[in-house]
């Protein structure tokens, strides 16, 4: 009797664990086409600009600017990472997978014989990063899904003054590129300098996309624009990291939550299995006690 007591109160805590984990995936599967469609809409325009920076950057005709020359970058050993993370967990692999790509990406970097100071947003890895001794400088946990101007200042700020007071000599965004619902691939990108040199160190270019050739004729001037667009640059730059980290970390957790539901439902199947067992055994047993008895008695 106590055996399918156990077992039949197994079962109920199996199902109430699979109401908790079938919500949770409605729930992040309604959010996480709302951050999918935010991170498809914005990856133009990231792209767009970046490859007009690019072409600053190719044409040098910018004299004395940090931001395109690779020598300026070479006078320092400084590197720092802007690392986005998921806000919490029960999001599967990715984590996981994001801090072993970070821990990599760090190694080899002090291998190069550079100094790394890091950057978090989002506080799923900020406190696995301080574990394992990375020099976290800031944290920015919090931020919003969709993040305003206002709440990416503050990066900002800390991106270009570092940069420019030559404490760091290249800047490093980590985060989960979203590909689809079910595929997320932590990647590195470069944002400062703009070389395209130093950014082969960092991302794989695609073969087919090229940097256009040739002369341009800039208004007013090169200067004027590049004063003008550093700024949009670097803010669509992590705004639209922040929008793929959080798409990426909708869909991780729909697919875990799915997981754990159907694994529950499994688990259910089994011990409702083993229940029936258990009490045909039960009964198998109560009826030829029964018998005997009666036998006994005549």
């Amino acid at each position: 009797m106590s055996q399918l007591r156990e077992i039949k109160r197994r079962i109920t805590s199996v199902n109430n664990i699979s109401k908790v984990t079938h919500a949770m995936q409605l729930v992040a599967a309604s959010r996480m086409k709302k951050a999918q469609d935010n991170a498809i809409k914005g990856k133009d325009y990231s792209e767009k600009i970046k490859e007009i920076m690019l072409n600053l950057s190719i044409n040098k005709n910018v004299l004395g600017s940090p931001f395109i020359e690779p020598e300026y970058a070479r006078e320092v050993d400084g590197v720092l990472l802007l690392v986005f993370s998921p806000e919490r967990g029960l999001a599967g692999g990715l984590p996981s997978n994001l801090l072993r790509f970070t821990l990599k990406l760090i190694d080899s970097i002090k291998k190069r014989g550079e100094g790394v100071e890091v950057i978090t947003i989002g506080k799923k890895l900020r406190d696995s990063l301080i574990r394992r001794g990375v020099n976290v400088v800031a944290d920015f946990s919090g931020m919003p899904e969709k993040p305003t101007t206002a709440d990416l200042r503050p990066i900002h700020k800390m991106i270009t003054q570092g940069y420019l007071d030559k404490k760091y000599g290249e800047v490093v965004m980590v985060f989960s590129k979203f590909i689809n619902a079910m595929t997320q691939e932590p990647v590195a990108k470069l944002i400062l300098p703009l070389d395209l040199e130093i950014l082969e160190k960092y991302e794989q270019r695609d073969e087919n996309a090229s940097v256009a050739d040739g002369e341009f004729v800039f208004e007013p001037t090169q200067q004027v624009i590049l004063d003008h667009l550093i700024p949009g640059y670097l803010e669509s730059q992590l705004y639209q990291a922040r929008l793929e980290s959080v798409a990426s970390e909708y869909s991780a957790r729909m697919v875990a939550m799915k997981n754990a539901t159907n694994n529950a439902k499994d688990v259910r199947s089994y011990l409702t299995l083993e229940y029936n067992k258990s009490r045909q055994a039960q009964i198998t047993r109560e009826l030829s006690e029964i018998s005997a008895g009666r036998l006994a008695r005549s």
